[in-house]
């Protein structure tokens, strides 16, 4: 009896788990990709190959729909699937105006660097009664956008535990005196500020592709499939408790 139940319940975590690990979506990028933000031309240098790698790039929130999901529902992406929000979180690849990219979502792959960074950020922007997890991925203008970017890759391809950008493996340059401002700004507030939980991010994976960093709603509520397999599982607890004992 015993072993019935728990293999009940084996198969239904299981089956919720792997609608988990299968989590997908197609992201179209915006054209311009950086609709409704803006961002700061800068120059950056970050760890490549052994050595280093310098680029001239733009710094700042990308922007784009989401559909073709797989494992999730559209509640998980903030604000909606039409206006989808997120940064760079891969500098190894590329993406352009109007990419169409199919990623897999992993909602543990934001790196504790990373959730320190944006958990000052959003000490920072809150400034209301009422506090907004997401608030990093709402800048005001282009350079809060830009440094909210070079924050993410400084605390991605840093090795030194120290935040600067003319020191250390990530540098940048070139930076809009209002984005070397917000910089400061949140970088000084990182000591006294919590880190943004793990379970408010998640982190879109494909190969060819430059990987994103996003929001998600903190309630993943599994798919129909999963809460029908559980269902099941649980049909079967009762019947197994309502089964009459041998005489």
């Amino acid at each position: 009896m015993n072993t019935l139940k728990s293999t009940l319940l084996t198969l239904a975590l299981a089956g919720i788990a792997t609608a988990s690990h299968a989590a997908a979506v197609r992201v179209v990028f915006d054209d311009p990709i950086f609709t409704g933000s803006g961002y700061d031309a800068v120059h950056i240098k970050f760890p490549n190959a052994g050595g280093s790698k310098t680029e001239y790039v733009a710094a700042g929130r990308f922007q784009g729909t989401a559909s073709n999901l797989v494992g999730v529902s559209p509640g998980i992406f903030v604000d909606s699937v039409d206006d989808m929000f997120m940064y760079c979180y891969d500098l190894y690849e590329s993406i352009g105006n109007g990419s169409v990219v199919d990623y897999n979502i992993n909602f543990d792959g934001a790196f504790s660097r990373t959730l320190d960074f944006l958990g000052a950020v959003n000490s920072v922007m809150n400034t209301g009664s009422m506090y907004d997890p997401y608030a990093w991925l709402r800048p005001v203008n282009h350079n809060q956008g830009a440094a909210i970017q070079l924050g993410i890759w400084e605390s991605k391809y840093e090795i030194d535990a120290d935040w600067s950008l003319t020191t250390g493996s990530f540098r940048a340059w070139s930076l809009e005196g209002a984005t070397t401002t917000y910089w400061n700004d949140f970088v000084q507030a990182i000591p006294n500020s919590n880190a943004l939980e793990q379970r408010f991010t998640m982190v879109l994976e494909a190969r060819g592709a430059q990987d994103m960093i996003a929001g998600d709603p903190p309630v993943n509520v599994p798919e129909p499939g999963s809460l029908a397999l559980l269902g099941l599982a649980l049909a079967g607890l009762a019947a197994t408790r309502r089964k009459p004992k041998a005489a």
